[in-house]
């Protein structure tokens, strides 16, 4: 009897049957793109980090690249030019060492910026205060386009 179903006809075929290992490596992310190796995302990351907007160039993410490595700089130039305090790792207390993270994430922008600060702090005056803010924003600026390029990396934002 042709329309009877037998233990033959209702096992699935060698083409249906996929190992685990298969599938995930046929996985794609949502914008169709393979997803990348967790190594390559993190290095992709810390370029990002220290070289702002590299991470976003390595991807050729060139508008997101540009906006960030010039956001960041002119950030960092505004903030010594208008002589503002770089943290630096001997702070004594939590809020010098947090403001020597926040500076530390501008990346290679940390190392010119206290290269181009000849004469030192003054954040006695409202102009050297604000610089000292417009340097802990680029480094967080930094550090958030860093993570986004991680993330972009992965697969999981564009």
């Amino acid at each position: 009897m042709p329309d009877e179903l037998t233990p033959e006809s209702t096992a699935p075929t060698a083409a249906a049957q996929h190992s685990p290992s298969e599938t995930a490596e046929s996985q794609t992310s949502p914008s169709g793109a393979p997803q990348r190796s967790e190594a390559l995302a993190f290095a992709i990351g810390v370029a990002g980090w220290i070289v702002p907007g590299l991470g976003h160039a390595l991807q050729k993410m060139w508008g997101r690249a540009l906006g960030c490595c010039l956001t960041v700089g002119a950030l960092v130039f505004l903030g010594v030019g208008m002589r503002g305090n770089l943290f630096n790792s001997d702070g004594g207390d939590a809020f010098a060492t947090l403001g020597y993270v926040a500076d530390l994430g501008t990346g290679s922008f940390y190392f010119a910026a206290q290269a181009l600060e000849k004469k030192g702090s003054d954040v006695a005056h409202a102009e050297g205060d604000y610089g000292t803010r417009f340097l802990a924003a680029a480094g967080v600026l930094n550090l958030l386009a860093a993570l986004h390029a991680y993330e972009a990396a992965r697969g999981r934002k564009a």
